[in-house]
């Protein structure tokens, strides 16, 4: 079978379950398993993609003394309310 360009193949051992749900859900869908798999892996790097770029900028702040004083965490309580 011809890859697209640009692709690759990787193999990897999951749970039988895992692989009935997922063909399950390629089915559901009209959809190749391969196009159902890339699906997941996108939304999951993108998601930790994400929160490691922002955990970088954090860290970054936190390293420079960028934090709030303790009069704008009170105001900002005040205004919103704690958390329940």
């Amino acid at each position: 079978m011809l890859m697209p360009k640009g692709s690759t193949r990787i193999s990897f051992v999951t749970r039988a379950g895992k692989r009935k749900r997922l063909d399950h859900i390629a089915e559901a869908f009209g959809k190749k398993l391969s196009a159902v798999i890339n699906e997941a892996l996108d939304q999951y790097i993108d998601l930790h993609e994400w929160q490691l770029t922002h955990i970088r900028k954090g860290v970054k702040a936190a390293r420079s003394g960028d934090f709030a004083a303790e009069a704008e965490v009170k105001a900002f309580f005040d205004k919103y309310g704690r958390p329940s």
